[in-house]
Parts: C-alpha cells; structure tokens; sequence
C-alpha cells in the first residue's frame, strides 16, 4: 500500500505540473488531429475500406504522440536534478517508476479521448466498447516500456533519436494486436476478445519486467 501511495504521489505530482504547464497535451492533441485531417485528405476511401485504413491512422498517430509524451517523461528531472532528490527518499524505484509511467500514460489516455472520437467522425466508423478497451490495454505496455526506456536515455546527448529506436521495436507487438483488435471491432468481428486477452498477457508481461528493471535504470 505504501508503494501505491508513492506512485500515486508521484503521478499527481506530474500531472499537476501539467496543468500548470500546459506543454505536452495541447500540442499532443493538436497534433492527432493534425495527423487524421491529413490522412482524410490523403487516403481515398469510401464506406467500404475505412475499417481497412482508419486502424492505421490510429495506431501512426499514436506511435508518434506516445513518443512525444514519454520522451518528456523524465525532461523535468533531468532540467532540475530531481530524480536523485526522489531516490534518497525511502520511496523505491519500482514505485517511482510506476508513477512516472503512469502520469505518461494518463497524458496519452487523454489525447486518445481527442483522437478516437475525431477518428469515428473523419472516417465515419464506429466508436465502440472493444475498440477503446484494445486502445487502452495497449496504452499500459507502451506506457511502461516507453518509459523505462525514456529513463535510460534521460542523460545521453542522443536521446531524442536513441528513444525511438529503442522503443518501437517492442511497441509492435501492440500495434499489430491492436490494430487486429480495432480493425476487427469495426468490421463487427468476433477476434477482438481474444485479441484482448493477449494484449492484457503483454500488459502483464512488460509491467512486471520493467518494474524489476526499474531499480537498476533508475539507480544508474
């Protein structure tokens, strides 16, 4: 409970510097929006294909905005020195992770509120329980590998380029899942529960594997 605790406060205390901010979201939720009047303007569909492009889109859009918002998951720590302020506390690095991870996660969740509904509306799909639940569960193990591997480039000069090369090899198996999963909730098919279940498997997988991980990224 104690840990919860930590990472709550670590979470509340990222996203109350959000609000005073305001740098990440609006430019994330600009940019998804950005991204679907261009493909609306740039992929030649009718009723027919969009459930065959729409997931596309939606998993590009969410590649690069989840690059963005967890690339900016530890800038304020590395602007002011405060992570190792937090590691001499008794807060473990494990619950520190998990705050972190979970503020950037809430910062993406926001702009999939922004992106998923515009998405049904430029392409004229539905929007439906299974979709955002295959959205979601990929969120998690996005959130937590982009992040852990956000801490790992924090102080290298190259950061902005090692992150992506870092991460997107390990985000696949979540946007060809998820792309199975939301294209197969907008064509009306029945693989979506199973594409689910796996996500959640990975979700499972990759939290507990960063969290015993988190200890050594964050103490280097």
């Amino acid at each position: 409970m104690r840990s919860i605790s930590i990472a709550l406060a670590v979470a509340r205390k990222d996203l109350a510097s959000e609000w005073r901010t305001r740098e990440i979201v609006p430019a994330l939720a600009q940019f998804v929006v950005l991204a679907l009047v261009i493909a609306n303007f740039g992929f030649q569909f009718d009723s027919h294909n969009a459930p065959a492009i729409a997931p596309g889109v939606l998993w590009m859009a969410l590649v690069f905005a989840g690059l963005v918002a967890f690339g900016r998951a530890f800038a304020a720590e590395r602007e002011q020195a405060s992570l190792e302020a937090m590691l001499m506390t008794p807060a473990t690095p494990a619950a520190i992770f998990a705050g972190k991870a979970l503020a950037a996660a809430l910062l993406l969740v926001i702009c999939e509120a922004v992106l998923l509904p515009a998405l049904a509306l430029f392409f004229a799909v539905p929007l439906t329980f299974d979709e955002v639940s295959a959205v979601l569960l990929a969120t998690v193990g996005m959130a937590v590998l982009g992040c852990l591997f956000a801490a790992m480039v924090a102080r290298v000069r190259a950061r902005e380029l090692l992150l992506p090369l870092l991460t997107l090899p390990l985000w696949i198996p979540f946007v060809v899942i998820g792309g199975q999963a939301v294209q197969s909730a907008m064509s009306g098919g029945s693989t979506t529960n199973s594409a689910n279940g796996l996500l959640l498997d990975l979700d499972i997988l990759f939290v507990v594997l960063t969290s015993l991980a988190a200890r050594f990224v964050l103490d280097d």
